[in-house]
């Protein structure tokens, strides 16, 4: 008989077999099981059904530009106006009565920039020729000459978040309309003015020259205001609607560096466990079964501290291909990536940093640490990953652990190299930073709780096996 095989049975005779099916009816069987899959499921459901299921309702500073080129245009009466600042004042004053969204009244250039870095998810230009073709408007109403709309034009910006976009463009169009509104009862009134200012004239010129003219045809040649003309004065803005950066083919519409950080985060969740029972048989601390076979090494009782560094430094190296050999397979399915070592960089370092995070539960919890990184990694991270809901739609719990999250500075820093031109203060900084002082943490807590643990209990719980065999 193998030496290991013995050491198996010498062990297991200690424990006293299965009582026959009172063992399977017994409750102690049924009952932790039952729990841990209702503390995983109810667990779950309030966090990412939580997190994600009203981001409307959790706007907070939600990021929206303004950009006001309206140059102003003189007034007949000789004064000078500015529609354009008019609607900024207006938008400003409506969005200042609650702390929902930040309205940052920008220029262009710094418009772009932000929008550029992700910073800003929705932007409002009112062009140079505004105030002229809005006032345009109440003199081509008493005429016959051609006129144009004034036009305002939103751009969305994908690439910072689909549901960003469309969260944007629902806090801009009531602003908008308001705007609308206002400006159409202003040149309706200014165009009524006009119109009673020319009947008067025309009058006064009458009965300077002592002419009277038929009431009806008075009528006729007195300027009025049409019924289309109307219409156009009442809802005078036209509003376009742009993408300021069309996502490229193979990004997801935007969502693609969001679902490689997921894909990344399975990667290095599942593998670390994988990794963890693997170890441990070779160890001889806990048996595997693969298919048939039932595996479990010669007993070793390396300290904790030693096992967690080879764990994670087996990932540590093996996450160098895994990376390559990723991105090498996203590319090959139409994924486009720019800054390659950069995104070679954020992968292996994605990896090896939910590792960390799955081997420093594991270190202070045993088995427990697995569930607990799926609730930590995963149930808490998707949420506050900003990947769906961006972070200022969140509900005030998940805007305040996103930092804490692998996923959230993963999915910023994969985000800003795909996307942003791998710009430092786009998220690419940030983002590195963020994982390596998660991963600095998970390491000396795993590192100082095993030093502990093998001072109490002895190596792998040494003390513990040699009182029970003394007994």
């Amino acid at each position: 008989m193998p030496a290991h095989t013995a050491n198996i049975n010498s062990r297991n005779s200690a424990v006293p077999p299965p009582s026959g099916a009172g063992f399977y009816l017994s409750p102690r069987t049924w009952l932790l099981p039952i729990l841990v899959l209702l503390l995983v499921g109810g667990t779950g459901t309030a966090l990412y059904i939580g997190g994600l299921g009203n981001p409307a309702g959790h706007l907070d500073h939600f990021p929206i530009a303004v950009v006001n080129q309206d140059q102003g245009t003189d007034t007949p009466d000789g004064g000078r106006e500015n529609l354009g600042q008019t609607i900024t004042d207006q938008m400003q004053q409506g969005f200042s009565s609650s702390d929902k969204i930040d309205l940052r009244v920008l220029s262009w250039d710094e418009a772009q920039d932000q929008m550029g870095k992700g910073e800003v998810h929705g932007t409002v230009l009112i062009p140079e020729s505004f105030s002229a073709d809005a006032l345009a408007l109440v003199s081509g109403s008493l005429s016959a000459d051609a006129v144009s709309r004034p036009t305002v034009t939103v751009y969305s910006n994908p690439l910072a978040g689909p549901l960003a976009s469309s969260l944007a463009t629902n806090a801009i169009d009531p602003a908008l309309e308001q705007a609308n509104k206002g400006l159409g009862e202003q040149l309706t009134a200014s165009a009524q003015e006009a119109q009673s200012q020319a009947r008067t004239e025309l009058q006064s010129q009458l009965e300077r020259l002592g002419t009277q003219l038929p009431a009806q045809l008075e009528q006729q040649v007195t300027p009025k205001i049409g019924g289309t003309s109307a219409d156009l004065l009442a809802d005078p803005i036209a509003v376009t609607t742009s993408v300021y950066s069309p996502p490229p083919d193979g990004a997801a519409l935007g969502m693609g560096a969001f679902f490689y950080s997921v894909l990344l985060m399975v990667v290095g969740l599942s593998g670390s466990v994988a990794l963890h029972f693997l170890l441990d048989s070779r160890l001889g601390v806990a048996p595997i079964e693969l298919g048939p076979r039932f595996v479990l090494g010669p007993q070793r009782r390396p300290a904790r501290w030693l096992t967690f560094l080879v764990k994670w430094g087996i990932v540590v190296v093996g996450a160098l291909p895994t990376a390559g050999l990723m991105m090498w397979v996203a590319s090959a399915v139409g994924m486009p990536i720019p800054h390659g070592g950069w995104f070679f960089l954020t992968t292996w370092l994605s990896i090896v940093t939910v590792s960390a995070v799955t081997f420093a539960l594991i270190a202070l919890f045993g088995s427990a640490g697995m569930i607990l990184s799926l609730i930590y990694v995963v149930f808490m991270g998707l949420p506050s990953a900003t990947g769906v809901v961006p972070l200022e739609a969140l509900p005030p719990f998940f805007r305040a652990i996103a930092p804490a999250e692998p996923l959230y500075q993963m999915t910023m820093a994969n985000r800003a190299v795909l996307y942003f031109d791998a710009d430092a203060s786009a998220g690419v900084q940030s983002g590195i930073i963020g994982m390596l002082i998660i991963l600095l943490i998970a390491v000396v807590v795993a590192l100082a709780a095993s030093v502990v643990y093998d001072r109490i209990l002895g190596n792998r719980g040494l003390r513990l096996a040699s009182a029970a065999a003394g007994s």
